[in-house]
């Protein structure tokens, strides 16, 4: 039945883009059937027609569309998308800090014995500017 529906869907968009091809515009005077004198309808009989077709036609395009949609919706039962990480990262940064594992502050290695690990540690006051 799918395959019925899908290429009536195919015939329909084919004729629905023939039609629309074959309007012709506000300003224009003549669309592409008219072709003078020997035309059996008039220009006002011939847009009408027309018009009324590509509604009906449009009617039958949407109708087809959303019957094939829910037609797939029934049968799926799982998504693609389903096992994928998702692109952004969270609006809330609060929810990602309650989630992260708190770090202890890092501790000073225990000096080695002698002058040397003296000199290396940092002055903790800045000298004073006389």
């Amino acid at each position: 039945m799918t395959t019925t529906l899908m290429i009536f869907q195919a015939v329909v968009s084919i004729l629905l883009i023939v039609l629309v091809l074959l309007q012709f515009g506000k300003g224009a005077e003549a669309g592409l059937l008219s072709g003078g004198g020997e035309s059996i309808m008039t220009g006002a009989q011939q847009g009408n027609i027309l018009s009324k077709a590509t509604v009906v036609l449009s009617i039958l395009f949407m109708g087809n569309s959303v019957l094939l949609s829910k037609i797939q919706s029934e049968k799926a039962t799982s998504s693609l998308l389903d096992n994928e990480a998702p692109v952004a990262r969270p609006l809330n940064t609060d929810a990602m800090d309650t989630k992260a594992a708190p770090t202890a502050a890092p501790t000073e290695a225990p000096a080695a014995e002698g002058t040397d690990a003296k000199k290396e540690a940092a002055p903790t006051e800045a000298p004073k500017a006389e």
